[in-house]
């Protein structure tokens, strides 16, 4: 049987000995992929046409965490001082989404990942969230979890789990083609969504490729995305 071929998003940051920019991605995602059996294949930053190129020879597409996104493409101003944007990154991995779409590739999404998918769907972003960012390693957990019904995250993770917490942004306004499968009952925000139509998306909040070494049901779920979404 021929091994699904996963696209993984990559970033771009200066190397710390000599500022050269290097294109990278995190090695969790890489390894998780290849141990639910796929072949990972991490796409550098590039144009719109290559974005196309790139869907081409994927049969999925995975959008890893990263820096905020740009405001302007949910027609808000900044509200917070950062400079964490990558606006070339933006655009890519929304050229990224929309050929997906186009060749019916299916998507899966990490925390800033699932913040532009909504966003490329219409949806907006609150811009600065407290208490979802823990202060120190991913590798275990600080949240709990609650998922709704009926849907895969409940069959792996149950009604109640607990999560890894990196985001200081998160959903606001929900795209008109999506839905809430998990949430944190703390404060209700929103940790995974899935489509409502025929694109194939899931997306969640928090960070499972930091965990899935050591938590089995991480692990299902990179398996659910490499096999069965």
């Amino acid at each position: 049987m021929k091994k699904p071929v996963i696209g993984i998003t990559g970033n771009e940051k200066a190397h710390p000995d000599d500022e050269l920019m290097m294109s990278y991605c995190i090695k969790g995602v890489v390894e998780g992929v290849k141990e639910a059996g796929g072949i990972p294949l991490i796409l550098p930053i590039g144009d719109e046409d290559m974005a196309r190129a790139y869907v081409s020879m994927v049969d999925k597409l995975i959008l890893t965490g990263g820096q905020n996104v740009d405001p302007k493409f949910y027609d808000e101003e900044k509200t917070i001082d950062s400079d964490d944007y990558h606006l070339q990154r933006d655009i890519f991995e929304l050229a990224l989404i929309k050929e997906a779409i186009q060749q019916n590739k299916a998507i899966f999404s990490v925390c800033r990942g699932t913040q532009l998918f909504n966003v490329a769907m219409g949806g907006t972003l609150f811009q600065d969230i407290e208490d979802h960012w823990q202060d120190s390693t991913a590798e275990y957990t600080t949240q709990r979890l609650a998922t709704e019904p009926d849907n895969i995250l409940r069959e792996i993770y149950g009604e109640i789990s607990h999560i890894n917490s990196f985001h200081h942004q998160s959903i606001k306004d929900l795209a008109p083609n999506l839905k809430v499968i998990a949430y944190d009952p703390k404060d209700n925000i929103i940790e995974a969504v899935m489509t409502t139509d025929q694109i194939r998306f899931l997306g969640v909040q928090w960070h499972p490729e930091s965990l899935y070494e050591n938590r089995p049901k991480d692990k299902k779920l990179f398996d659910y995305v490499v096999n069965k979404l």
